[in-house]
């Protein structure tokens, strides 16, 4: 259910949403931070939500291994919560 509801959802998605989203949990992004993770959602968000998250390695590549770690712990926990 989750799924097809964050299907639906992710096209609304802003920049500024992403950077307001990260604030409220204390991880503080750059705007080319920001816009790296808005242009990873968008490109990826299909084939993470089916379970292919090699694209993970692309972002790892990009971000300072801090950040990362808190966006990957984060996607962690929101998986286990949404969409186990």
């Amino acid at each position: 259910m989750y799924k097809e509801l964050i299907k639906n959802w992710i096209p609304n998605l802003t920049p500024d949403m992403i950077k307001t989203y990260g604030q409220k949990l204390g991880i503080f992004l750059t705007d080319q931070e920001t816009m790296l993770l808005y242009q990873f959602a968008m490109k990826n968000y299909r084939e993470i939500l089916d379970g292919d998250e090699s694209s993970f390695q692309t972002l790892k590549e990009k971000l300072n291994p801090k950040l990362y770690n808190q966006l990957l712990n984060l996607y962690q926990l929101n998986k286990e919560k949404y969409l186990k």
